[in-house]
Order: structure tokens, then sequence, then C-alpha cells
């Protein structure tokens, strides 16, 4: 089932001819015949058309597998004026000994050497392409040979008829203000290489300004750090505790004050030996979980006791 559309195939493209070059000869013969390794043949679809429709040209070759690897061919066209609308279609078949490889290319051309014109042609043209380069590559990547496909000759009518012409033309139905001529170049206010050099330096711009309000909201919202004054290395962490106690009441942060508080009041029971210190520990807690917010001569003399009794704990120096 495989082989008979191989073999029609293989008639059907046999009527385009095949174009020999140097091939190496086998007496022994091959399954393609006459003694050579492969053979070529290339066909266009239709070859009588009109004016901007597609052509398909394809390029059958045929070959004996046990003399050459289909996979070392390389096909180099050339369609000149006419142009392959995608990548060409490759199908590979097999059976046995015998295999084809088969390229395919939808070509088309809409440019002004392929409209037809009265001279030369009487209303169409014909055009003939470069017969198709087949190169076989050895085992190191080199041409080993190679043979060349011929296409046949590609009629080209125009879509419009001689009748058209005449009624249009011939009976004084168009009349031209001017001749045809090529567009003029287009004009632009503004350069358009300006217009994008300025178009990405407002843009610039704008990200710049965005990430300036950015930073500045950032330092806004931010929590500022405690700056600790000289000699804060030395201080005790009672003196640090209370320290913390005086920034959040001078900024009005009753969080951080509540906290500090509890703090000092830990510190003192810590750094302390004085039964006194019960006293204040009890009122530093108190002012932490105080339903009321604690007035600034409440937090102003806690800070002077708590800090007289850590200065009244430090050890006396004793003269030698």
């Amino acid at each position: 089932m495989r082989r008979v559309p191989l073999l029609v195939a293989v008639v059907a493209l046999a009527t385009a001819g095949s174009a020999g070059a140097t091939l190496p000869n086998i007496p022994s013969g091959t399954s393609v015949g006459e003694g050579v390794p492969l053979k070529a043949y290339a066909n266009l679809t239709p070859t009588v058309q009109l004016f901007g429709a597609p052509v398909t040209a394809t390029l059958a070759v045929v070959a004996d597998t046990k003399w050459v690897d289909p996979l070392r061919l390389r096909v180099v066209p050339s369609f000149t004026p006419y142009r392959p609308v995608r990548p060409p279609t490759v199908v590979r078949l097999r059976v046995g000994r015998f295999a084809q490889v088969t390229w395919t290319w939808t070509l088309r051309c809409l440019t002004l050497p392929c409209v037809p014109r009265i001279p030369p042609s009487d209303r169409f043209h014909v055009f003939q392409f470069h017969p198709v380069n087949l190169k076989y590559l050895g085992s190191k990547g080199q041409p080993a040979y190679k043979i060349t496909a011929g296409w046949p000759a590609l009629e080209v009518y125009s879509q419009v008829t001689a009748a058209t012409e005449n009624q249009v033309l011939g009976g004084g139905l168009l009349h031209w203000a001017i001749r045809p001529a090529p567009v003029a170049s287009p004009t632009y206010r503004i350069s358009p290489s300006t217009l994008f050099w300025l178009a990405l330096a407002v843009g610039l711009a704008f990200f710049a300004f965005a990430g300036l309000l950015g930073l500045r909201w950032y330092l806004a919202v931010r929590p500022q750090p405690i700056v600790e004054t000289d000699g804060a290395a030395d201080q005790t962490a009672l003196e640090r505790a209370l320290a913390v106690l005086a920034w959040a009441h001078e900024h009005g942060d009753e969080t951080l004050q509540r906290k500090a508080f509890e703090r000092v009041a830990d510190e003192l029971g810590l750094e302390t030996q004085l039964t006194a210190v019960d006293e204040l520990t009890r009122t530093a807690r108190e002012l932490a979980w105080s339903a009321r917010t604690p007035a600034d001569e409440e937090v102003e003399t806690f800070a002077e006791q708590a800090r007289g009794t850590g200065k009244r704990d430090e050890p006396e120096e004793v003269e030698a």
C-alpha cells in the first residue's frame, strides 16, 4: 500500500524530466535504474496562471539507500523574481532500498517584474527559473557530487483582458489627469528618530519623578532610629531603658512608653539590691498597665527616682 502512491508519484514527476550531472556509475545496478544512485524531478503547478496567483514548485528526489543517505541531500533553489511564501515542506518515504524525498514550495510574485506587459509577449510573460542544484554531501560535509533539475516554463497572463483594456482606454472612459509616478517619500513634522528619543526622555523623567515621590514617602513613614548620645555604649541597661522611656514620652508614643515602663521595672529588679526599689518596680508596672495615660509629672518624677536609685547602687571607689 505504501509502494503504490510512491511509484505513481515518480511516474507523474518523470514527465518534468531529469537532468543528470557528474554521478557515480554503478555497474551492478541500482533500485532507481540506469546505474545511478539517485534522480531528481522538478515540476510547477500550474504552468499557466494569472498574475498574482500562487504557484506550487515540487522537487522529488528518488535514491537507492544502499549508495545514498537521504539525510545528506541539500537543495539550493532559485525562483527569481518569485519568492517562497513560507519554508518548504519536506516529505520522506522509504520502501526497502528505494527512498523518495519531496520538497514543496508555494511561490508568489506581486512585484513589477511579474506584471504582464504587451511588449514583448502579447499580454503574458514566460518565466524560466534557473535549474535547481541538488548536492550530496560526503562523510566530512563536503559536496561529493551534485545534479541539477530543470523547471518547466511558467506562463503568466494578465487579469485584465484585451477587451476590457480597449473599452477603458480606447473608448475614452478613463482619462489620466497626470501620468502615474512613484510616490514621493513621506514627510514628517518631527523626525521619527527625534520623536523616539524625545518619548524615551519623557518616559525616563516620569520614572525618575515617581521614584523621587516613592523615596519621600518612604522617608516619611519609616520608623525613626533612636540615636544614642555620646557615651551610650557605657550606659547600663537601666539607663538605656530610661532613655527609651524619655524618648517615647517626648514623642507621644504611648505603646512604646508602656513597654519602656515594663523594661525599667525589670531592670530595677536586676541591677539594684535596695528594698526601696520594690516600690518603684510596683509603680512602673502600674504605670505600664494603667488604663489612663500617665501625666507628664508622673513620668518625669518616676524617671528621676529610678535614675537616682541606679546611681546609689553603683559601687564606691575605695582609696588605696
